[in-house]
């Protein structure tokens, strides 16, 4: 706990709970005090007894839906911020909500349903039609996400994030040029913002403006020289420019930022892989492994690599071990046994070979 004040007040409120334990007013400043001082499991101890005899206090769901959305408990969250809903106060918090709760999970009709109830209520809530657009997003609609993400921006255009949501958009839609204007908007708002600088550093590399991006790359490593996922995107527009060297350069400073996160390593493997420099490519997925053991796509990956070896008998012993982990994936099944058939077919040509050279 804290401040010495709120410790004194919860025992005060400890003690008119014990001494009156209809009074929901006490349960409730007592949950507040507790979710003051990030104490989340005594709050819903305490709000869940508030209900236990007061089952319809509005205040009590509330609070246990946002509880339980922030433990990512999302079913659970769902479920009290629907028992709020139906004792029919028009709050667009509840629905909005709701909405949010039923997104996480995955829930496309009953989240789109409370999102327009909380458009009912207030057509003109910029954050319920970006959640509205993200939805439609999700689900790959593009066109419909963007038509709400504009709706969106047209009733609050000082927010970044609704020129982000947009450009990101039509980055899915591969409108990369498109998305430059949004991102640099959003880098006006917020000049600094390393993260905005890079979207749309990654946006001008898409389009093919590299000169534009290397300087925004640079002026985003200017700011942040740690921010690994920066020296990541610069390694893979240098290798898209041809700058082999300096790719190199780059992933390895991501790695060294950041040895633990395997994404520089594979796509720094990648490199060496298309530049035929096995040995590298190998101790690089290697390393992945180390970290990751159970990454399916690097032992494909790897398989990939002894096969360019000409070494099928070890390609067949990374295919399956990616098969062990990836049961599923008919795909690589397919490969895994295309591979065992060249290496029989080989075996068979060689022994054919001998005989003939015998």
């Amino acid at each position: 706990m804290s401040k010495t004040s709120d410790v004194k007040k919860i025992k005060e409120l400890i003690n008119k709970v014990v001494n009156n334990p209809n009074n929901s007013d006490n349960y409730l400043h007592l949950a507040n005090i507790y979710i003051e001082n990030l104490e989340y499991e005594l709050a819903v101890n305490v709000l869940e007894s508030l209900l236990s005899f007061e089952p319809t206090n509005f205040i009590a769901l509330t609070n246990l839906g946002n509880l339980y959305y922030y433990k990512k408990d999302f079913l659970k969250a769902a479920n009290y911020y629907s028992r709020a809903a139906e004792l029919g106060i028009n709050n667009i918090s509840v629905f909005y909500n709701l909405g949010n709760a039923y997104a996480e999970l995955g829930e496309f009709k009953q989240a789109m349903s409370n999102y327009i109830k909380a458009l009912n209520i207030d057509k003109n809530n910029y954050l319920t039609l970006s959640a509205i657009a993200m939805l439609y997003q999700d689900n790959q609609n593009y066109d419909e996400a963007l038509r709400y993400y504009n709706k969106a921006l047209s009733l609050c255009s000082t927010l970044p994030e609704n020129y982000i949501n947009i450009a990101l958009v039509l980055m899915k839609k591969g409108l990369h040029a498109e998305s430059c204007y949004y991102f640099d908007t959003a880098c006006k708002l917020q000049p600094n913002n390393p993260k905005f600088i890079l979207y749309s550093a990654n946006a001008y590399s898409a389009s093919i403006k590299y000169d534009i991006a290397n300087k925004l790359f640079k002026k985003v490593i200017k700011i942040n020289p740690k921010y690994y996922q920066a020296y990541v995107c610069y390694a893979i527009s240098l290798y898209e420019q041809n700058n082999i060297k300096l790719a190199i350069k780059y992933y390895n400073k991501a790695i060294e930022i950041n040895p633990n996160l395997i994404n520089a390593y594979i796509l720094l493997g990648n490199l060496y892989f298309s530049i035929k420099n096995y040995d590298k490519t190998i101790l690089l997925y290697k390393k992945v492994l180390e970290i990751d053991p159970i990454n399916s796509n690097t032992y494909t990956l790897l398989g990939n690599t002894y096969v360019m070896l000409k070494d099928l008998r070890t390609a067949i012993s990374m295919y399956k071990q990616a098969i062990d982990i990836d049961s599923d994936n008919d795909e690589l099944k397919l490969i895994y046994i295309e591979i065992i058939q060249e290496f029989i077919n080989d075996k068979m040509k060689k022994k054919d070979d001998d005989k003939s050279a015998a």
